[in-house]
């Protein structure tokens, strides 16, 4: 299989991933606690609004892409959120790169409040 180079520095953006963990407390209460699970520095892009529009696409479906090393040892799922920039994003789409194990592209949408 040939050897696929990085650039390294465009990975200059740093992400946190979450997961949602619901604890109880000493009154039997449940409250979901955020636990960081990985902190990558990524590659970050979103749709443009020309994009959305050449596409006749709704802008509430754009997404942002955060392109990362292929974590090895933690599995990522839908279930968790990117914190970046003082922003929440929910998980909607995970791609193996080429299958490769080298790059993780996560697709995400902006969580408004």
């Amino acid at each position: 299989m040939k050897q696929t180079m990085i650039n390294a520095g465009k990975y200059n953006k740093k992400i946190e991933i979450y997961k949602a963990q619901v604890q109880e407390d000493s009154q039997g209460f449940q409250s979901t606690n955020d636990r960081l699970v990985l902190a990558p520095y990524a590659h970050v892009r979103t749709t443009k609004g020309f994009t959305l529009i050449k596409n006749d696409t709704d802008f509430e479906k754009a997404l942002t892409n955060f392109t990362i090393r292929y974590p090895r040892d933690i599995e990522l799922d839908r279930n968790m959120i990117i914190k970046f920039k003082g922003r929440t994003y929910t998980i909607q789409y995970l791609n193996n790169i080429n299958e490769a194990d080298i790059e993780l592209e996560i697709e995400a949408k902006l969580v408004e409040r």
